[in-house]
């Protein structure tokens, strides 16, 4: 047996590693007591709407008496602001959120011996204008930006309906999805991505199927956080994306049902219901989609082969590979949950989610190869069948306490989650002519993958001052995978065991993390600082060959924040973390997964986690204009790297460690309202991208400066109409050795509101000009490669949906105490 045990603690002894926790907690010690000798007092208050639903990044202005602004803030996700540090005066508050009318608060009086006055809650009122005679109410903004996050509100866009969960990913600011659903956040790959703020302990093949089967019309928001403080995981190098499930919180009894159907080059469709019941002490929810997705692709690989093994001249042999793909896809997601408030201060809560499907890639590929002369060698034709099923189910057990000081609270979570997938695939291919024609080689294949995660976590805050808030927590995490997969090669009518393709892997992996987070208020700035330490260890066993790979290492992750407002309208903020990305199972597993006999994938058991230091500076203008410069610099970053055997005229790809990526550049935000009945958001970035390390190959050095732009348009117009129109352009880029030219999409929407507001009638247009499609080119040592995927991206989508029930009772919003659980555990 081959034992390989790798055992990283860092280069400092164990008094170096917690040197800066000490530091930081001499720096909080020593900033206490000045905020404890202040005799100034703290203004808390909520803004919201009015149907009682809370307005988030609301801008709250203090002013004095004589007009003159004091301080100011945004509201949080809850509706909630806090402004500290007041001395006595004679005050009022002055409150903007786009689509609601300014709202100036009546004067008030702080007094000297006051420590906290809570303000009344403030009710905004929607805006509405008049066009021709007809009443223009305005709705909250489809993407809000504000200093620490992008905020997608998907309930308010027609062009979510109809759509899945990675499609709308597609479509975020900032955001970019691949040819196999791997996603990017302003040009950095490895990105958290979590539902509800809980993990989906699946691989990034397994998320992204299940982000195809969400329908849109259960999600209510996408959040975009490109640099969480310590609080969250470190995972993520490119930051966290928390996609947020509806969830009604109005009181008595309601719901929702929705429908939808369409088509691109296949049908597609799909329905869901939602429950909710809401009393003083208990919340009973749950919800059921279901969606169906057919889809046909085309891609086309032409790989060039030279006999001295390098890339020049002209091609010794040239394959050209077309294939056609059917995948339809069934999906089925389910959820339940139960709130049950024992008293004032204790809570406790249960949720289940679900997600249960099959998917099938049928496809046919016909495979050319031909001299230099153009002179066929061989015609080989491949079918792939590969029929797929998984089943992810997911528990959560959680208890919130709320402690007699204000403010301070103890949460605690359980999960438990279990994911089975299965994959049969049969995999034929004939040759039709060449030197081996009439010749065929049959494979099949079975796939059994079984991950289960244990997950517990305990988070406490505390604000210890009117200034100093202070936060900490633990975290543990369990898990097991075992994928053991099967080759039999059909021969003379018999199948034989196929040991080359054959493997049986399984993986353990456990994780304990602890943070500490202080936020300290000061008069003109404020300060954010915390530091996380987890400990990772793991064991890949690859039992097929007898081989173990063991690692544990310790690993400190800083983070710290700076934001200062510059009058009413201005803020600025500096922002540092240190990240780490972990590789999947699926990547560590070394099993082949065949395309055709002539390519195939292959995961790399000596993969290193990889780090990254990441930096920003932004400043907002009046919470409708944002722009952030960024820095990023990764070490050990993992990337998909070609090989080739010249010889059999196969290409395969495997994951590597390259030395080093940097990632910088620029992005600016706003929102607008360019008329009485037309607003937009628009998104740019311009950023560079720098490779650099080496491969089986030789040398790596790519870079490439790319830009994209987002543009998103919302239009009123009379008796319930509505339009949107969204356009989107991805500039050429490089990732690891390969470079990907530019692409848009350009999709439009139209709503009409019907049945006493309660329904929804919604068409959806996407992709108007089929223009959603990926070339890719890699030239590296001997490989010489061109791939061109054209995605069944063009459909039109008509949807409706209604609510029933009470709707627009007053709303009480509790926050769970798991909303950080994050998306990093993989499967097969």
């Amino acid at each position: 047996m081959m034992n390989e045990h790798m055992t990283t603690t860092g280069k400092a002894p164990v008094a170096g590693i917690f040197l800066p926790i000490i530091l930081l907690l001499l720096l909080c010690i020593l900033t206490m007591p000045a905020a404890l000798s202040q005799s100034k007092g703290k203004l808390i208050g909520r803004v919201s709407a009015a149907d009682g639903k809370a307005l988030p990044y609301a801008s709250v202005a203090l002013h004095k008496s004589d007009g003159q602004m004091l301080k100011g803030t945004l509201s949080d996700t809850l509706g909630r602001f806090d402004i500290v540090s007041i001395p006595q005066g004679e005050y009022f508050l002055k409150v903007t959120t786009m689509g609601f009318i300014v709202h100036q608060s009546e004067p008030f009086h702080f007094y000297a011996q006051q420590t906290v006055l809570e303000i009344p809650e403030i009710t905004l009122k929607e805006e509405t204008r008049t066009l021709s005679g007809v009443t223009i109410k305005a709705q909250r903004k489809l993407i809000e930006q504000t200093i620490d996050r992008t905020v997608i509100n998907v309930e308010n866009s027609i062009l979510s309906e109809g759509n899945t969960a990675l499609e709308l990913l597609e479509r975020a600011p900032g955001v970019t999805v691949d040819q196999d659903g791997a996603i990017s956040l302003k040009g950095r790959p490895g990105v958290l991505v979590m539902i509800n703020g809980k993990q989906t302990y699946l691989s990034p093949k397994e998320l992204s199927t299940l982000l195809k089967g969400t329908n849109s019309a259960s999600i209510s928001k996408i959040e975009i956080m490109g640099n969480p403080s310590a609080r969250y995981d470190a995972a993520g190098n490119a930051g966290i994306i928390n996609i947020q499930m509806k969830k009604n919180m109005a009181t008595g009894f309601n719901g929702s049902i929705s429908v939808n159907g369409g088509a691109g080059r296949n049908a597609r469709y799909g329905s869901g219901l939602s429950l909710n019941y809401r009393s003083n002490k208990v919340n009973v929810y749950g919800s059921y989609d279901y969606g169906y997705r057919g889809e046909t692709e085309y891609l086309d690989f032409i790989r060039r082969f030279y006999n001295s093994g390098v890339v020049t001249g002209t091609a010794d042999r040239t394959s050209n590979q077309d294939t056609k793909t059917n995948e339809p896809l069934h999906t089925n997601n389910f959820r339940f949950g139960l709130d049950y408030e024992l008293n004032a201060r204790n809570s406790i809560g249960f949720l289940m989610n679900g997600n249960v499907g099959k998917y099938t890639h049928d496809s046919k590929t016909g495979n050319l190869l031909t001299d230099h002369s153009g002179t066929l060698l061989s015609n080989m034709a491949t079918t792939n069948y590969d029929k797929q099923n998984w089943e992810n189910l997911s528990y959560n057990l959680n208890y919130q306490h709320k402690f007699e000081k204000e403010g301070r609270m103890l949460t605690a979570d359980a999960d438990f989650a279990s994911n089975s997938f299965t994959s049969n695939l049969n995999l034929k291919t004939v040759t039709l002519a060449g030197s081996s024609n009439g010749t065929d080689i049959t494979r099949r294949g079975y796939v059994p993958a079984v991950t289960d995660v244990y997950l517990a976590k305990l988070d406490y805050a505390d604000p210890l001052t009117k200034s100093l808030k202070f936060e900490s927590g633990l975290k543990s995490s369990f898990t097991s995978s075992d994928n053991n997969l099967r080759y039999d090669l059909l021969n003379n009518g018999n199948w034989e065991y196929d040991a080359n393709g054959s493997n049986h892997f399984k993986y353990k992996e456990q994780i304990h993390a602890g943070y500490v987070n202080f936020n300290q208020e000061f008069k003109s700035f404020s300060l954010q600082i915390g530091l996380r330490g987890e400990y990772t260890r793991t064991e890949g066993h690859q039992i097929t060959t007898d081989s173990l790979i063991e690692r544990s290492y310790f690993q400190l992750f800083p983070s710290i924040f700076i934001s200062k407002p510059l009058g009413e309208n201005n803020q600025l903020q500096l922002a540092y973390s240190r990240r780490i990305e972990r590789p999947d199972y699926g990547d560590l597993n070394p099993f082949r997964v065949f395309r055709d006999p002539l390519l195939f994938y292959q995961g790399n058991p000596f993969l290193k986690p990889e780090l990254i230091h990441a930096f920003q500076l932004s400043h907002s203008f009046k919470g409708n204009y944002t722009t952030a410069i960024s820095y990023n610099r990764t070490s050990d970053v993992m990337t998909w790297v070609n090989g080739q055997i010249d010889a059999l005229n196969t290409t395969f790809e495997m994951p590597q460690n390259l030395r080093i990526l940097v990632n910088y550049g620029i992005s600016f935000t706003a929102s607008t309202n360019i008329t009485n009945w037309w607003s937009g958001t628009h998104f740019a970035n311009l950023f560079r991208n720098e490779y650099s390390g080496s491969g089986d190959n030789g040398a790596i050095a790519t870079n490439a400066t790319s830009f994209s732009f987002n543009s998103q348009h919302s239009f009123k117009a009379r008796k319930g109409y509505s339009m949107e129109l969204t356009g989107l352009y991805n500039g050429g880029s490089v990732y690891g050795i390969s470079r990907y030219k530019a692409n848009y999409v350009i999709s439009a929407g139209f709503q009409k509101s019907v049945l006493g507001d309660k329904g929804t009638l919604k068409l959806l247009i996407n992709d108007i000009f089929q223009s959603r499609q990926f070339r890719e080119s890699t030239i590296y040592g001997n490989i010489d490669m061109n791939t061109h995927i054209r995605l069944d991206s063009r459909r039109g989508i008509l949807s409706f949906s209604y609510r029933f029930g009470n709707q627009n009772i007053q709303k009480k919003e509790r926050k769970t105490g798991s909303e950080d659980i994050l998306n990093r555990v993989k499967g097969s």
